[in-house]
């Protein structure tokens, strides 16, 4: 069913989208700001790089449609200024635990975008009837939520993260779920697989970690 129920709200739905992408975009906006102030990165180098190709590909190769879009341009900004940050102060954040990733740090993070946005672009490609912009941007949240945690924990300290950054990262990620569980429910024919067993694991497994990572921070701060 291509044509939306009566009843279905395009405005709720677009009040909860416009709520994830501007909540997203002052969260990488932290993420900038505090990675330039503690001269650390913030955010784990293989989510930042896939969520950079996610933004690429979705945004010129695969372009989707609808307000989503609009925001993809910041981000792709946004991120740009990050990963540029990252690969400036990564070699030091390693320097320490190891040496090697430190004096190789530039090279990984080349390969691994290479390796990202050829994944990327390939899922888009295999599944483009299958909505794959959704199905990778959850497998990118899972890698950022549960990444953040564990970049705490053996980093034994919080450099390049704040709570402000977990907040809006968090408000974003919430927005968007309750968006998709809206259509699930208002508009079934088109959205019923966002109550499939798997996808509901995708979509809450990062809430989960969002509120794990908040009493790893107080508890690595």
């Amino acid at each position: 069913m291509k044509q939306a129920p009566k009843d279905y709200s395009h405005l709720l739905a677009g009040a909860l989208n416009a709520t994830c992408g501007i909540s997203w975009s002052i969260a990488y906006v932290l993420y900038v700001k505090q990675a330039q102030r503690d001269h650390s990165y913030g955010m784990p180098l293989a989510a930042l790089l896939l969520n950079f190709t996610w933004e690429f590909v979705y945004t010129f190769l695969q372009p989707v449609h609808g307000i989503g879009r609009v925001t993809h341009f910041p981000w792709l900004f946004l991120d740009s200024q990050l990963l540029l940050l990252t690969i400036q102060n990564g070699p030091h954040m390693w320097k320490e635990s190891s040496p090697l990733i430190a004096e190789n740090f530039l090279p990984i993070s080349i390969v691994g975008g290479l390796l990202a946005l050829s994944a990327q672009w390939t899922f888009s490609k295999q599944f483009i009837n299958h909505n794959p912009s959704f199905w990778s941007a959850y497998m990118c949240q899972n890698i950022i939520s549960w990444g953040s945690i564990l970049m705490l924990l053996s980093r034994g300290n919080c450099s390049g993260h704040s709570l402000p950054i977990w907040f809006f990262r968090f408000a974003g990620s919430l927005a968007a779920n309750l968006r998709y569980l809206y259509r699930a429910y208002a508009w079934p024919q088109r959205y019923e697989f966002i109550l499939g067993g798997f996808t509901i694991w995708l979509l809450w497994m990062p809430t989960l970690a969002d509120l794990i990572y908040v009493l790893t921070f107080k508890i690595v701060n």
